[in-house]
């Protein structure tokens, strides 16, 4: 315990583990003040520097971890307390690792930019993460700059990895640079975070002042909370019930001018009994409105289950089915896994569908933005208290891929964005009656650079962090065969 509060006492460390793990408690998570996460890890990083190896780590994990806790209430409603822990745990753990790896690149390496180690290393391993968690990119930080527009543009050229490298490269830069003792060699650090901070910004906003080229769509979205009770319903007479309130709003909406309505996820289940009796009820309503539908439906009855979306065009017409790719772990085991996007071409419009959970897996929506996709219907339903961070997911995969974002969600909020993440119209579904919104939306033009090229960014970053940890062996190498510790 000594060594691990040496260099300084362990005043410095407990003030920096609580500075830090308290801007991360509260620029993180479902709520937040989102510009605090920019200074959150500096105390840390900073008193890395003066630290020993131990020190260092065990700091920086406790800050992590405390920094974590806002998440635990909400993780404990949906998943296993093993889950639970694991998922405070391993951001811990990495955080901790990734602030040794800075903290010895600054003080073995000595070079303008070892710095880097932290941006780099944080982006490599949410990248990693994304790569195998059942969740996707869930828990990344750059999530928390989702109404940054200006910066979240980035994401265009680099995906969500270059947002999450701009947020940690800030923080690591002003605390090299204020560690510096000499000005020769605080500049160049200040000049290069400057740089990219600069260019970030200077990039979307030229971005954002181009406008979408194609005509506004006129789009509605409905959802009832009310009903949601009934997503697994075998009843036919309940099934039709929660159909016919759905079919009155989407009516209204047609009648002021809708041209496309999209219903939330699972609105109400359906067994092969009754099917063809919703398909023909949803069929008719299209035909009879002139309005085109995407909805959401729980086929339940059989196995395996099926979490799905319908598109039925204007004339009644079934366009097709998609099933939800990325089932929600623990409350969807026993559903089919959907294998295929579903594209397809409505209002002269290159369109797709997917499904809530499926919009946080930034991989399998480039598919969308690698086929042209204009415009991307998501049939959702969330948890309450993740609305905005959920919504704001889905959205930065429209400035990825360049689509504009429909989506409905039960317990969440009904958000229209443009292809730039500007939100047209949102409304809250928390409601006992039911909401609707009416937005006109210009389609995006999709196959962005990111769309194109994929994760080159996040390679980018695991290369250059790989080249850094060769650097500082080879340096920790050199200095213990000359005897020095």
């Amino acid at each position: 315990m000594k060594r691990l509060l040496s260099a300084g006492g362990w005043a410095p460390s407990a003030i920096a583990i609580i500075l830090s793990s308290a801007l991360f408690f509260f620029s993180t998570g479902l709520v937040g003040v989102r510009p605090l996460i920019w200074f959150a890890a500096i105390p840390v990083l900073m008193m890395s520097m003066r630290s020993s190896r131990p020190s260092t780590a065990a700091m920086a994990f406790f800050a992590y971890l405390l920094g974590g806790l806002n998440l635990v209430g909400y993780l404990a409603r949906l998943a296993p307390m093993g889950v639970v822990i694991g998922s405070v745990l391993i951001p811990a753990i990495a955080f901790s690792v990734i602030v040794v790896a800075y903290r010895d690149a600054i003080v073995h390496l000595r070079h303008p930019l070892s710095f880097l180690a932290f941006p780099v290393g944080w982006t490599a391993y949410e990248f990693l993460l994304s790569s195998i968690s059942p969740h996707g990119t869930a828990g990344s930080i750059a999530y928390t700059q989702s109404d940054f527009l200006p910066l979240i543009q980035i994401a265009s050229l680099t995906g969500l990895f270059g947002i999450t490298f701009i947020v940690t490269l800030v923080p690591a830069g002003i605390a090299a640079a204020l560690h510096s003792r000499e000005i020769r060699n605080s500049v160049p650090i200040l000049l290069i975070v400057a740089v990219a901070g600069v260019g970030s910004l200077t990039f979307g906003w030229l971005r954002l002042s181009v406008p979408a080229p194609g005509q506004p769509v006129r789009v509605g979205l409905v959802a009832i909370d009310a009903t949601v009770e009934h997503f697994n319903t075998t009843e036919r007479e309940k099934a039709l019930g929660v159909l016919g309130s759905y079919g009155r709003v989407v009516a209204d909406l047609a009648d002021r001018g809708a041209q496309i309505v999209v219903l939330p996820e699972k609105l109400v289940g359906i067994t092969e009994g009754y099917e063809r009796d919703v398909f023909a009820f949803l069929s008719g309503l299209a035909r009879q409105k002139n309005v085109s539908i995407v909805a959401g439906l729980n086929r339940i009855g059989g196995e395996p289950h099926r979490n799905l979306a319908v598109a039925i065009f204007s004339d009644g017409a079934i366009l097709g089915e998609y099933d939800k790719v990325h089932p929600v772990p623990g409350l969807e085991s026993g559903y089919r896994i959907g294998q295929r996007t579903f594209q397809l071409t409505i209002l002269n419009v290159s369109a797709g569908i997917a499904i809530c959970k499926d919009m946080d897996f930034q991989r399998w929506i480039r598919h969308y933005g690698e086929a042209g996709a204009g415009i991307l219907f998501v049939p959702a339903w969330d948890f309450s208290s993740d609305a905005w961070l959920h919504s704001r997911m889905a959205v930065m995969r429209a400035v990825e891929n360049g689509f504009a974002l429909v989506r409905s969600a039960n317990n969440g909020f009904l958000t229209v964005t443009d292809d730039r993440g500007r939100v047209i119209g949102e409304a809250s579904s928390s409601n006992a009656s039911p909401i609707s919104l009416l937005s006109d939306v210009r389609p995006g033009t999709g196959r962005t650079f990111y769309a194109r090229s994929g994760d080159w960014f996040a390679w980018v970053n695991f290369f250059f962090l790989l080249t850094l940890v060769i650097a500082v062996s080879r340096r920790l190498a050199r200095r213990r065969s000359h005897g020095i510790a």
